[in-house]
């Protein structure tokens, strides 16, 4: 009993299930690790390549000094052999044209097609397998083109734009207010069966779509305005009201000068009236004043009539305003 309780101090043995969990769990990783470190790295590399290209497999990992044969291999059939001290030897070659890069031991597989896909592993077989660098290799075609189309409907109220992007036999539609689109309506994706993706998206005053996948992309870009016409902004008739007050007041400020223009020539052309004494004979005048002097008070009378003068017709002849003279006559 006293020999437990000594080793117990000593060293410290776990009271509880939490404490015992956290130290499996903690050798648990030390072994992963240790076991990554002796069979080299077997994480496995994503490659997408298009049909007809060339790829080139690189052999990421240094090879074991003691090491005595390696190779490459697709799924579980060897590709190419590399026994230490001897050329590399290309033992199956149905993918056409395999080609060995000796400074590196990478592999080049040239005009690879969609059968080419799978698991490329390089590893070493003797003295004890270890696997050295792993591709996950798929071949896809390239994307077909798009087809943007595009549909414009307007009301009172409100402008309905409405642009389909098409390719092989699927399609995605984007939905905006002309060039106005909220968030959840500027951007819309789609995956295919063939693990494309197809993507449409307003950009500033235009809509693009795109189909891609990891080895190409094909995209078409419209324009808005080119494909359908903007929106009628409302007349703004107050312009035409303007307008017809202008010309009403300019019409009557101009009767008003015209009244007040002719009411001035009427009092620069009144008719004037002129005095003109007749000339008797003398004759008949000293007579008449010897028998006036006779007759006390004299009177004298002026008849007022038109002249009969030359003159006075020369003068109406001008339209000028008609001259009344007085004839003035002794009695």
């Amino acid at each position: 009993m006293q020999l437990y309780e000594h080793f117990r101090k000593c060293i410290r043995l776990p009271e509880t299930v939490r404490e015992m969990a956290l130290i499996v769990a903690f050798l648990f990783n030390l072994l992963v690790v240790y076991t990554l470190q002796m069979q080299g790295s077997s994480a496995v590399t994503d490659v997408f390549v298009k049909t007809g290209d060339d790829l080139i497999l690189n052999l990421t990992a240094e090879i074991p000094s003691n090491s005595q044969f390696w190779l490459w291999q697709f799924k579980d059939d060897a590709l190419v052999q590399f026994p230490r001290g001897s050329q590399p030897n290309i033992v199956n070659n149905r993918f056409g044209k395999v080609e060995v890069i000796e400074k590196n031991y990478s592999v080049k597989l040239k005009d690879v097609q969609k059968s080419h896909s799978g698991i490329y592993t390089a590893k070493v077989v003797s003295p004890k397998e270890q696997i050295l660098t792993q591709y996950n290799v798929a071949v896809q075609d390239p994307v077909s083109a798009v087809d943007l189309n595009f549909t414009c409907s307007s009301s009172s109220s409100s402008y309905n734009l409405t642009a389909t992007c098409r390719t092989d036999n699927i399609s995605i539609t984007l939905r905006c207010d002309y060039l106005f689109c909220n968030k959840e309506e500027a951007e819309r994706n789609l995956v295919t069966k063939s693990g494309s993706s197809l993507h449409i998206y307003k950009l500033k005053e235009s809509v693009v779509c795109n189909h891609s996948n990891q080895v190409s992309k094909v995209e078409s870009k419209e324009n808005i305005e080119n494909r359908c016409p903007p929106p009628r902004k409302p007349r703004k008739y107050y312009w035409y009201i303007i307008l017809i007050l202008l010309v009403l007041l300019t019409c009557l400020i101009y009767i008003g000068y015209r009244k007040c223009k002719k009411a001035g020539d009427k009092g620069n052309f009144d008719n004037t009236i002129y005095a003109l004494p007749v000339v008797n004979d003398q004759t008949e005048t000293l007579n008449k004043t010897d028998e006036d002097e006779a007759c006390s008070p004299t009177t004298t009378y002026s008849v007022v009539g038109i002249s009969t003068s030359k003159a006075a017709t020369k003068t109406r002849d001008n339209d000028q305003p008609q001259s009344v003279y007085s004839l003035i006559k002794a009695v």
